[in-house]
């Protein structure tokens, strides 16, 4: 889907939408599987598999039984189902129990990018949304603090080195050199990790 577009209007769209929501979910490496027969997967990561639908009618049982399939031998992989919401209820009864007990995610997506859970393990998913962003926020925040204090230190130590040069002449030079390098590897990362920018 482009990056630009508000909507989804094809097949392709709402695959990279899922996909998007997965890495979203915390399956960072959750990519679309190339087109052609996919053994019932239109997303896949280390950790999850999903299958996505769109201007489709209500999910049912089977389709979900094709889902548990696809996933293979590996039952430590999360499983997603995505659907079109064209109705309150996009999915059958017997598929929610059938999720419900094979612990897959229901979701239901519009087609002006909205997501919404469909289940307890769906709700679970999103729920890990949060907690990744969250992660991430603070992880960004630390980074700018340890990127401002490199900064400063570097440029500390190229000020110090300019001083001791006026004050002490040429039995500091070395020193300068020093603390010149230092100086330059500062502006490098300063100019590479743009401090307080994520």
């Amino acid at each position: 889907m482009d990056s630009r577009s508000h909507y989804i209007t094809s097949a392709e769209d709402a695959e990279h939408f899922a996909a998007a929501r997965m890495r979203d979910m915390g399956f960072g490496d959750a990519k679309v599987t190339a087109s052609g027969p996919d053994g019932g997967l239109d997303v896949v990561s280390r950790s999850a598999v999903a299958q996505v639908k769109w201007m489709h009618a209500k999910v049912g049982r089977p389709d979900l039984q094709r889902l548990y399939g696809a996933r293979g031998s590996d039952h430590s992989k999360y499983m997603l189902f995505f659907t079109e919401l064209f109705s309150e209820a996009p999915y059958t009864p017997q598929a929610v129990d059938y999720a419900n007990e094979q612990g897959i995610g229901l979701f239901a997506y519009t087609s002006d990018l909205n997501l919404f859970p469909q289940n307890k393990y769906a709700v679970d998913f999103v729920a890990g949304i949060d907690r990744v962003r969250a992660a991430r926020t603070k992880k960004a925040a630390r980074m700018a603090v340890v990127r401002q204090v490199v900064w400063s230190f570097l440029l500390l130590c190229s000020l110090c080195g300019v001083l001791i040069t006026a004050i002490d002449g040429d039995s500091a030079v070395r020193g300068w050199l020093v603390a010149t390098v230092l100086s330059a590897l500062g502006l490098a990362l300063a100019w590479f990790y743009q401090p307080g920018v994520k």
